[in-house]
């Protein structure tokens, strides 16, 4: 009976996705975020245009962060919806089996990747934990893939470069150096150029020898939204543990998210050796962390979604097709820390139908589920995003 309920359920979501129809929406939990309040106040201001200064968002998470769908989705709703501040923080430079929604990278000479997800990490790790060291006097090719609004935009790099400044090469092939006001000692500087949205398009930047990079962020200088979308391929929550504190605490303060979400627990519960004191300290660790560094910033986790898996170990469940081992463990963890820790909640894996659903959506045409039976297609990473969506302006609309 269950699973026919549940099959009722996504079937009745489905046309929704199709016709544009409003289904109700699994709903966001507030367990107490005192940011809470402020942070739907702020988004019915950005639309009001009472506001004028960016509403920033930022997503931490693994593959289905790093994939840029759900993001993707998000932020074009988003932005549809309360106004377009720019494409925002991007990854630095091309990452292998990542990519950004709005933005094609390519290294002709191939780069060295730091990722801080490696046990054996070595490196004083930025937001998003991920650095590129260039080859010598190399260039990174840069292609925005859809016209942006036009107006007045700012290039931002993260950086180190001990001898040379980066440059940037417009598709005119003029060539302008990046400026910095930075005089700190951090061991991240951050460098601007301002720039017309018409030089978006087919830029490459320029790398100096010995640099490092860090962090890409192109803002459009206008009211509105921008969701900075950071994740790592394979990552758990832990990594941001691993996170120089004082760079975090530099970025965190110049880009003043005002909601940060955590979209972790897929590789957590994949794992065959999850200790659930270990993962909820870990977890807590982090979301203390940012706290901390972005006081004013609400916080929500995003539960892990629906996977399976038929290869041992697994556990067999209730569902017809087996779960990953610790899924139901995580994503019990995720919803206690939510509770204990006081933060926002959405549970993805009840807007997909239930930890159940997955043999559905292999089935659906076109798909929804990639056959790894982990990653979402496409398609189902917008509904998902959609459905998000939905929660996030029910939220918003309740005063």
């Amino acid at each position: 009976m269950k699973f026919v309920v549940s099959l009722i359920l996504l079937s009745f979501g489905i046309l929704c996705y199709h016709t544009g129809a409003n289904a109700a929406p699994t709903a966001i939990e507030d367990y107490g975020d005192t940011n809470a309040k402020a942070l739907w106040q702020s988004f019915r201001e950005v639309k009001q245009q009472i506001r004028q200064r960016p509403l920033r968002i930022l997503q931490l998470g693994d593959s289905h962060t790093a994939g840029d769908y759900f993001t993707g989705q998000l932020r074009q709703s988003l932005q549809q919806e309360y106004g377009n501040s720019g494409i925002g923080w991007l990854t630095p430079g091309y990452i292998p089996n990542q990519r950004s929604a709005q933005v094609l990278m390519r290294h002709p000479a191939q780069w060295k990747l730091v990722d801080s997800k490696q046990q054996k990490h070595t490196g004083t790790f930025p937001l998003g934990g991920l650095i590129q060291k260039p080859s010598n006097n190399s260039a990174l090719e840069m292609r925005i893939k859809d016209p942006q609004p036009q107006g007045k935009w700012t290039v931002h790099l993260w950086q180190q470069a001990p001898h040379k400044p980066w440059q940037i090469k417009l598709a005119n092939g003029k060539i302008r150096q990046l400026a910095t006001s930075d005089k700190s000692p951090a061991a991240w500087r951050h460098i601007e150029m301002p720039i017309d949205a018409a030089q978006l398009h087919g830029m490459k930047l320029l790398a100096p020898k010995g640099s490092k990079l860090a962090g890409i962020v192109l803002d459009k200088k206008a009211p509105g939204i921008t969701l900075d979308a950071l994740g790592i391929t394979g990552s758990v929550a832990a990594v941001i543990n691993r996170w120089d504190v004082a760079t975090l605490k530099q970025q965190l303060t110049w880009r003043s998210h005002e909601l940060i979400i955590l979209a972790y627990g897929t590789n957590e519960a994949f794992s065959n050796d999850f200790q659930v004191q270990t993962y909820e300290d870990e977890l807590v660790k982090s979301i203390r962390l940012l706290r901390k560094l972005n006081p004013k910033a609400a916080i929500m986790l995003i539960g892990a979604p629906a996977s399976a898996k038929t290869k041992a170990p697994l556990s067999k469940g209730n569902c017809r097709l087996p779960q990953p081992p610790a899924l139901i463990r995580v994503q019990q963890s995720q919803r206690k820390i939510a509770k204990q820790e006081k933060t926002l909640y959405w549970d993805w894996a009840a807007a997909m139908g239930g930890n159940c659903i997955v043999e559905q959506w292999l089935k659906q045409k076109p798909e929804l589920m990639r056959p790894d039976m982990v990653h979402l297609s496409k398609e189902g990473y917008y509904f998902s995003a959609d459905r998000f969506y939905q929660a996030l302006q029910q939220r918003i609309s309740t005063r």
